[in-house]
């Protein structure tokens, strides 16, 4: 099969599906209507910033002399950009970036073309919110930039419908990025220290993960959260894509290199054994770095909170803080163990808890 490359305006490709001339009901293809609003927000938002769309790979199929094209890879941005400019189809209020630069002619109080002494036309930069605006609520000028986006095809030619069947298989057999993963693209300014510090011994020798969790998303997720409990407790937040948008626009390198220091410090610290990594877990992990944080600058030593892991592994996480044990808090299904107030809660206590362990437990000894 020959492809043959070609390049519409968005709205002649907008014409030619809504014309059925490009379909986009192929037997096998799944059903448009997958993307949520915050994918549909992104698509438009790259039209009226004039970004880069990846091509849409047709499928052609000649019956009888008569060629129809159908869409093969793409139907998700196609459904969606064409519910936006036919269907009044709004940008939802919780998209990322909301405002669009562009250029439009002066009025003058007429209402006619204001020009300058040399007879040109005056323009002026403005920027526009397109949260909650539907196509028709769009100013004229971002209404054409939208018409006017260059859409990009690749078209497979002379298919059989047996074929089109098979390359819809084939571009649509793989896997779109998780949540962590979507959540890391917000940290762009440090995402190369966060990557340095998931290759610390730390996440060799002391925490406890399946083997999907380096690739999935998690590691960084884990950090990320470390991050903000140990610098800026007040920041955490469940949501990890609103925690890496806040680290992006706050943090400070020094808080990168004082956590990969502290990771260092503490898997010396603390003696591996089964027990005790699988505290440090994707659940937990972040939670005890912080209380080793809180531990060390307290005044105490390393080996020091090395000797309260081992007694709190051996019954220590047994005593009551205000009613409550440390089994108690983390097997506590009423809330998300995500949630700030959770978090939070397990923090409290383990400071508590190493308070009481050196004043009363460590001093009978």
């Amino acid at each position: 099969m020959k492809i043959r490359k070609q390049t519409y305006s968005l709205e002649q490709y907008l014409k030619l599906m809504k014309a059925e001339t490009i379909r986009s009901d192929q037997d096998c293809q799944r059903l448009s209507g997958q993307w949520d609003s915050n994918m549909v927000n992104e698509l438009i938002f790259t039209v009226l910033t004039d970004g880069y769309i990846p091509p849409i790979i047709l499928g052609e199929e000649t019956v009888d002399g008569i060629t129809r094209q159908w869409i093969i890879d793409g139907l998700q941005r196609s459904s969606s950009l064409s519910l936006f400019r036919y269907a009044n189809t709004k940008i939802t209020k919780n998209i990322d970036e909301p405002m669009v630069s562009y250029q439009r002619k002066v009025l003058d109080e007429d209402g006619k073309l204001k020009r300058n002494r040399c007879g040109e036309i005056v323009w002026e930069s403005v920027e526009c919110d397109i949260r909650n605006k539907t196509y028709e609520q769009l100013p004229e000028e971002l209404k054409d930039r939208f018409n006017e986006y260059q859409i990009e095809t690749a078209i497979h030619q002379n298919c059989v419908t047996t074929e089109i069947s098979k390359l819809v298989r084939k571009y649509n057999n793989h896997k779109a990025m998780n949540q962590a993963q979507k959540a890391f693209t917000y940290i762009d300014t440090f995402a190369r220290e966060i990557r340095e510090i998931t290759e610390n011994k730390f996440f060799l020798d002391l925490y406890s993960c399946n083997q999907k969790d380096r690739i999935n998303g998690t590691f960084e997720r884990v950090v990320g959260d470390m991050l903000l409990l140990c610098n800026y407790p007040d920041k955490y937040r469940k949501d990890t894509k609103q925690s890496f948008k806040w680290l992006n626009e706050n943090a400070a390198l020094c808080d990168f290199e004082y956590l990969n220091e502290l990771l260092s410090r503490l898997n010396t610290a603390v003696e591996a054994t089964k027990e005790i990594r699988s505290l440090f877990d994707r659940k937990n992990a972040y939670i005890f770095v912080s209380a080793f944080k809180t531990f060390i600058e307290s005044g105490r030593s390393d080996s020091g909170f090395g000797e309260f892991m081992t007694w709190f592994v051996n019954g220590g996480n047994q005593t009551e803080i205000e009613g409550k044990t440390w089994e108690l808090l983390d097997t506590d299904r009423s809330h998300s163990t995500r949630d700030t107030s959770v978090i939070h809660g397990k923090i409290n206590y383990l400071t508590e808890l190493m308070e009481k362990y050196f004043k009363e437990v460590q001093k009978a000894a």
